[in-house]
């Protein structure tokens, strides 16, 4: 029998989370333990209609420790990357609702890797179009559920749908608009999306709005997952030095698009390509402004896992020149309630090999310290115009950075470099975590270090830091 509406009351307060009344949960709880098999489908029910209520476009249900029982799964519905609703269900029913939920889109739990499927449900007068995900984690199965047509037809940013009811073209048309977003005009074309200069039609403030390739899309249904995981990673830390997500949304066929801040001026890739090695000042100036956007990532429970010369954009505002970490889609998230949050199928490997950390590329486990050798690399490749190790394929690049050491620095530059640089560098690239730095903070206070020693004058720069 499915759940009325009287029976998913809600409580909403002044904060953004919109908590379930204890007592329709209290009724499924004690329901389910005399009638097991019935009830999980009444808690499926409750859930998906937890969606049309609230018009979310993910629901998430994350295994966690809880007080009384060893089987309990938070679940969450979003609204395009904002937490409405949370609630906790304990005594194996999450994991009952994740079975039924396989089923439903015809998974094999037996299966020990993350699976996608698809399917469609009818509650009340709402049509669902739904991609769910399963994956095995540590602590018991973990899974989500997207909706790929818009149910949240009347919040602010609109309904991705066409005027007269049609699908977007895969290249979106110069005066289009998506919502409130008018199309201005392409900005570049990226391996999961397209991203346009778009202005906001009532604000007249532009921004950038990188959208879901269809074809990426029906190739993987991870992608989707993964572009929902970059909007909430980039959104989630607060520091100038980290790209500004103000927006996200879907389209009826299932893509989802992201809207940023719009940045003004060139990635360090194109500098490097351009002007070749930096003076070793410049370079540590620019990637002390990094080392403080990771280090406010890192404390955020994130780690990008790409940082590389062309995720790092060097912005111009009025001739002042500030730094911006971009693109999270590689990024990992750990939550002090939910672990850390896959991105892909076990021995999935995302990320740019030149810059790759030896255990990201080996598929182990990563955090700060696999950014701090991305970090390390690029810092090599700015004061030297070369990258740390290269080759004519993908897998003879990922080898040295598993058995070869950095070559010794050198640069074209008319300063030369000084040799706590260099063993900054080195520490950075450690082929084993635990032999680089801890923190991101501590790679701050040793390139402060070194930049103090490069502005000194004269015989005093040689002196010993």
């Amino acid at each position: 029998m499915p759940i009325t509406s009287a029976d998913a009351s809600f409580v909403s307060g002044t904060s953004k989370t919109i908590l379930m009344t204890a007592q329709p949960m209290q009724r499924l709880h004690a329901s389910a333990r005399t009638q097991p098999s019935r009830n999980v489908g009444r808690i499926v029910d409750f859930l998906l209609l937890s969606l049309v209520k609230e018009k979310g476009t993910a629901l998430w249900l994350e295994p966690i420790g809880h007080e009384g029982s060893q089987d309990a799964h938070r679940v969450t519905v979003e609204r395009n990357s904002c937490e409405i609703m949370s609630t906790v269900l304990g005594e194996g029913l999450g994991d009952a609702a994740l079975a039924r939920l396989a089923l439903l889109a015809g998974l094999d739990l037996l299966l020990p890797t993350v699976q996608n499927g698809r399917f469609s449900a009818r509650l009340g007068d709402t049509d669902l179009d739904l991609l769910v995900a399963i994956r095995p984690t540590g602590r018991g199965l973990s899974g989500e559920v997207l909706v790929l047509n818009t149910l949240a037809q009347d919040i602010d940013a609109g309904s991705a749908t066409l005027s007269h009811g049609g699908v977007y073209p895969e290249i979106l048309e110069q005066g289009s608009t998506v919502g409130p977003y008018r199309i201005e005009r392409t900005l570049g074309r990226g391996g999961m999306g397209m991203v346009y200069r778009v202005e906001h039609v009532h604000l007249g403030k532009c921004f950038a709005m990188k959208v879901l390739h269809t074809d990426v899309l029906a190739a993987d249904p991870d992608a989707a997952r993964r572009f929902v995981r970059e909007a909430r990673a980039a959104a989630r830390v607060q520091h100038s030095g980290i790209v500004d997500v103000s927006d996200f949304g879907s389209f009826s066929d299932g893509r989802h698009y992201i809207v940023m801040e719009l940045l003004d001026g060139q990635c360090l890739h194109d500098v490097i390509h351009t002007h070749g090695a930096l003076e070793p000042l410049r370079a540590l100036q620019l990637m002390r402004d990094v080392a403080s956007a990771l280090a406010a990532a890192h404390a955020a429970g994130i780690v990008h896992r790409d940082v590389s010369p062309s995720n790092i954009f060097i912005n111009t505002v009025q001739g002042i020149e500030t730094v911006k970490i971009v693109d999270f889609g590689a990024a990992s998230l750990v939550d002090a309630d939910l672990g850390e949050v896959a991105d892909g199928p076990p021995g999935m490997v995302i990320g740019t090999p030149h810059y790759m950390a030896p255990e990201q590329v080996q598929s182990l486990p990563t955090d700060s310290r696999s950014d701090m050798y991305s970090f390390g690399a690029v810092l090599y490749e700015l004061v030297s115009g070369r990258v740390p190790f290269d080759g004519d394929t993908a897998v003879e690049i990922v080898i040295k950075h598993i058995r070869e050491t950095p070559p010794p620095l050198d640069t074209d530059s008319d300063q030369p470099v000084p040799a706590p640089l260099w063993q900054v560098i080195e520490r950075l690239m450690a082929k084993k975590p635990e032999d680089r730095y801890p923190t991101t903070d501590a790679v701050i206070a040793d390139l402060d270090r070194v930049m103090a020693l490069l502005q000194r004058k004269g015989w005093r720069r040689w002196l010993a830091l």
